[in-house]
């Protein structure tokens, strides 16, 4: 016994299909004449309705199985390796996940091209049609009552991707035979082509992923993007003429690269294509590039002559066009895409906790910087995210066009571009992906928190699993009777996770899973305080004033280990309006701590009149009912006016032995309520 395909119910009637066929049939029939290849029997006045019928459904499948691979970068089912994991691929349609969304999968992964082959994709297409025919065909249940038609094999397509077109060939036999009459047309063999060149769009995708992968023209945009921006919004690498220790968050300038890198991307033009035309021809940019290569190879240094007449959008042609083949792609149109939903991941050494902040070396040069108002930074980042290509043929498909997509990460390790190496795996994680963190590993983990200080286990924390860019949610430490902890599963697909612990009043701390079980993560204990700031003048040191209008402090608190760092700027009106507080350890800490205090002498000028530096030692029992610090620094008094007398305030900030009593005073709850009481 023979088995055939299955049937379903067709999503369109068959007379639906035959007229489509019909109207197509002359334009079709003239193409291949042109062409000088002989008409198959599709469009034959005297075939069948029923051969037509086939016919149409073999078009119809395969176009299905076409847009599904043009959809997912040659892939009709996506392999799990890919599907399974966000960090090799992206959603077609972001914020639409699972399977609702076609998956656009990175044709370059791990240092390497991962291409599905030209044969690859034409056997799956072949498997679609012969798993999917029958769907259309529907048993042929219009038909019967007009045809007596006899299966006598399976489906068997063969599928080859010319330069201009997609070829099907389907070996099925079947016998149609007219109901009352008794000619028999035996059929064996159907010949359908489709105008879709999938062969030139891959060699065409090719080309471009080899062209990025040798010239790295996307980092090198990405670099120029961002290095454009003033070193108020992204900084490299200079120096700051401003008082007090710059600070950048690393989150604003992963903003601002993103929201410049979205346009940018989408306004890439690549050469050889069809793309929207520049102002002026290739001759008028070229002088330019010419004059500007000269004058860089010239071995005497000479001022730069560029033509007289520069094309207004030449900026655009030089950083916005990818001229990445030889071969002529004019008839199709090709579109770069980056969409801030799929994410960005940016390093950026050095920074603690996403805080950038301009360099410190030795209490000495630091107080020399703070005495120049000099801020020196030089960053480097490792940046990565994805950019989906799309090639578009609008004639294809009878003029209703076809797209073929496929993605690859744009990938910057310390400021350079680089092709060979994986992204960076410490990474800030993104949104959390509910498709990954709802995929379980089979083995049980057990956490504890512990407080690092007095070795009790800690309730309430909320941990989270992160594995390169992936953040999944475990929940909360928990009693069970015998223990505050977590147990449960982690997400699979990861070796040696890092564990994040976050609770108020502790300072937050992540761990790598090493393994052991229970896995125990210890936190140090927080004390919120408020904090106030006096000036002693070198006159009368014994008495503590506060700072007068237009005065202000710059307050800089850091710890090595564990790492913690406060950075405030404390005004003469922030102790009557603000009830700002900041965490500090509520253990042993030896602190390394700065103030400037600085005064307004005009609207141009702050001038440095006092401060405090030098390392701040405080003990556990200090900090365990700590309200308030109160930090007393001494000021330069009458206000400094020369250089010699402002470089006199170095003196008064860093010799503890002029005034060994004015040291950061720690008021305790009891004696701050006295406090607020006599005021």
């Amino acid at each position: 016994m023979k088995a055939f395909p299955k049937s379903r119910k067709a999503q369109i009637t068959v007379f639906i299909i035959i007229g489509i066929i019909l109207v197509l049939s002359v334009g079709v029939y003239t193409y291949l004449r042109t062409a000088g290849i002989k008409p198959a029997d599709i469009f034959q006045p005297k075939a069948p309705p029923v051969v037509a019928f086939i016919d149409a459904c073999i078009e119809k499948t395969t176009s299905e199985a076409l847009s599904a691979m043009g959809d997912q970068g040659g892939y009709i089912t996506l392999p799990d390796n890919i599907a399974l994991d966000p960090t090799k691929h992206v959603n077609l349609i972001p914020g639409v996940g699972g399977d609702v969304a076609p998956k656009v999968p990175y044709w370059y992964f791990e240092g390497a091209n991962q291409v599905p082959s030209i044969e690859y994709m034409e056997v799956q297409v072949e498997n679609y049609i012969d798993q999917n025919l029958a769907f259309c065909l529907e048993n042929y249940t219009d038909m019967r009552d007009e045809y007596i038609i006899t299966e006598l094999s399976g489906y068997s397509a063969d599928v080859v991707f010319t330069e201009q077109e997609t070829v099907v060939g389907l070996s099925y036999a079947v016998d149609i035979r007219p109901r009352g009459e008794d000619e028999v047309t035996s059929m064996e063999q159907f010949l359908v082509k489709l105008d879709v060149p999938i062969r030139r769009m891959w060699n065409l995708a090719n080309d471009l992923l080899n062209a990025e992968n040798e010239k790295t023209f996307f980092e090198n945009m990405t670099i120029n993007v961002m290095s454009s921006h003033s070193p108020e919004d992204i900084p490299f690498s200079g120096m700051l003429f401003e008082c007090g220790r710059k600070q950048w968050l690393l989150s604003d300038i992963k903003k601002k690269t993103v929201r410049a890198i979205e346009p940018a991307v989408t306004g890439i033009r690549f050469k050889n294509t069809d793309h929207p035309p520049f102002l002026e021809n290739d001759d008028d940019y070229r002088r330019v590039h010419d004059a500007v290569q000269d004058w860089r190879e010239s071995e005497i240094r000479k001022p730069l002559r560029l033509p007289k007449d520069i094309p207004e959008d030449a900026y655009e042609y030089f950083q916005y066009y990818f001229d990445f083949t030889d071969n002529n792609y004019n008839d199709f149109k090709v579109v770069s895409t980056y969409k801030k939903e799929w994410g960005m991941n940016m390093l950026s050494t050095p920074n603690q906790y996403g805080v950038m902040k301009s360099s410190v070396q030795s209490l000495q040069s630091r107080i020399i910087q703070m005495l120049l108002c000099l801020n020196t930074y030089h960053f480097v980042y490792d940046v990565t995210y994805p950019v989906m290509i799309s090639i578009n043929d609008p004639d294809a498909m009878h003029k209703t066009g076809y797209v073929f997509r496929f993605a690859f990460p744009v990938q910057i390790f310390h400021n350079a571009p680089d092709r060979t190496l994986l992204p960076t795996t410490i990474i800030e994680p993104v949104e959390f992906a509910s498709d990954v963190c709802e995929f379980f590993a089979p083995e049980e983990h057990t956490i504890r928190v512990r407080d690092r200080i007095t070795n009790a286990e800690l309730s309430k924390v909320n941990l989270t699993f992160q594995c390169l860019t992936i953040a999944c949610d475990l929940g909360y430490t928990r009693t069970n009777n015998r223990h505050l902890q977590w147990s449960g599963q982690f997400p699979e697909g990861c070796y040696a996770p890092v564990i994040s612990a976050n609770r108020s009043g502790y300072l937050y701390t992540e761990k790598q899973h090493d393994g052991t079980e229970p896995f125990y993560i210890d936190m140090y204990p927080t004390q919120a305080v408020k904090f106030d700031v006096k000036r002693h003048t070198e006159t009368a040191p014994g008495v503590a004033r506060f700072l007068e209008p237009g005065m202000y402090a710059i307050i800089n608190v850091e710890s090595i280990n564990p790492p913690l760092s406060v950075f405030d700027v404390f005004d003469s009106e922030d102790r009557f309006f603000t009830e700002e507080t900041f965490e500090l350890l509520r253990a042993d800490a030896t602190y390394q701590l700065s103030i400037m205090l600085l005064k307004k002498i005009s609207e141009e000028e702050d001038r440095l009149v006092g401060g405090w530096v030098g390392n701040w030692t405080v003990s556990m029992e200090d900090m365990l009912d700590a309200e308030k610090v109160v930090f007393h620094i001494p000021q330069k008094f009458p206000t400094p006016t020369t250089d010699i007398e402002i470089l006199g305030v170095y003196e008064l900030m860093t010799n503890r032995t002029l005034f060994p009593e004015l040291v950061p005073e720690i008021v305790r709850a009891d004696e701050y309520i006295g406090e607020e009481e006599e005021q």
